[in-house]
């Protein structure tokens, strides 16, 4: 991450006498503090951090760290409030909040801030519509889809190879609850023999610690089929899902890429979708099916359990809710 870095307050006209009042000055410079902090972190994560602290920059004409001094909890506020007025989305504004307090708390505990700006009792969180947020699919849905990517019309000369490779993003994502850019960076040495079970081995994920996950007998099977069919075409990629694209042949997608995919599938069949509604009913339906928390949680690779549990309370009150108990009139 890149931060603005202050100017060296420690002159040589300055006495001994005054040098004894000082405060003591970090050791590290602003940026290797927040790598040490955040360096383990995806990398999208540390973009969303540090585009989050250089919107705020531009926004209050920082030039530099220091002038964070003057920058009160009113202030902090006052910049939220301009987010809401801009348009942004509750959940947005919500993220880009949290990305600021971590590293405003960061760089106030390393020293460069003698006081943190950022107050909770004051930026209190927007509340965010259950109703908006991204759910869970039907299996029928999933299903249509499937059946939509059997007949769109893709491009004559590939459309086979789009076409199973699309329907294979889309099974990918729902039976292993993957996100987006972890389908992106997947590469065909990722995917290995773990005893009587194929796994896949994540690289690249949220947390910024390597992870691996099942693949089902019936997927694996068509991974194979797929890498036969991309040998068969001359086209050499290193990804599990490489583009298409005339001019980007085999070159690795963006995680842009694998969620424009389920975009096109879920409009085929009247639906607004992004690529994460497909880890959203993996989870969902996991626990819908019974299975325990706890192996839920492992699965869909939250750090808490809390997270977990948000995916399914929403359905579970609808389905035992207290109107179902009461006598009707």
């Amino acid at each position: 991450m890149e931060v603005i870095l202050t100017e060296d307050q420690n002159s040589e006209l300055k006495t001994q006498e005054n040098r004894a009042l000082e405060v003591k000055q970090p050791v590290l410079e602003p940026g290797e503090a927040l790598n040490l902090v955040f360096g383990e972190y995806a990398a999208n994560t540390q973009r969303a951090y540090a585009r989050a602290f250089r919107d705020l920059q531009q926004w209050a004409n920082i030039r530099e760290l220091q002038e964070l001094e003057n920058f009160d909890p009113l202030r902090m506020l006052e910049y939220k409030n301009q987010l809401k007025a801009s348009g942004k989305k509750p959940s947005t504004i919500n993220q880009t909040m949290s990305a600021l307090r971590k590293v405003c708390k960061v760089l106030t505990e390393f020293g460069y801030l003698k006081e943190n700006p950022f107050k909770a009792s004051v930026i209190r969180a927007e509340k965010v519509d259950s109703a908006a947020s991204k759910g869970a699919l039907q299996v029928s849905q999933l299903n249509a889809m499937i059946e939509a990517n059997e007949v769109i019309h893709y491009d004559g000369r590939i459309a086979p190879l789009l076409r199973f490779r699309n329907g294979l993003v889309l099974k990918f994502l729902y039976l292993t609850a993957a996100r987006r850019g972890e389908a992106a960076d997947l590469l065909w040495e990722d995917i290995v023999q773990d005893g009587s079970f194929h796994v896949a081995v994540l690289r690249h994920t949220k947390s910024g610690k390597e992870q691996r996950i099942k693949l089902r007998n019936e997927l694996h099977a068509e991974f194979e089929e797929w890498h036969k069919m991309l040998q068969a075409n001359k086209i050499a990629a290193p990804n599990v899902f490489p583009s298409l694209g005339f001019r980007t042949l085999g070159h690795k997608m963006s995680g842009k890429g694998i969620n424009d995919i389920v975009a096109r599938l879920g409009k085929a069949i009247g639906l607004n979708i992004s690529a994460h509604y497909l880890r959203h009913t993996a989870i969902t339906l996991a626990l819908e099916l019974g299975e325990p928390l706890q192996k839920v949680q492992s699965y869909a690779r939250h750090a808490s359990a809390n997270t977990t549990i948000r995916y399914f309370h929403d359905r579970q009150l609808l389905e035992k809710n207290p109107t179902d108990s009461l006598p009707m009139i």
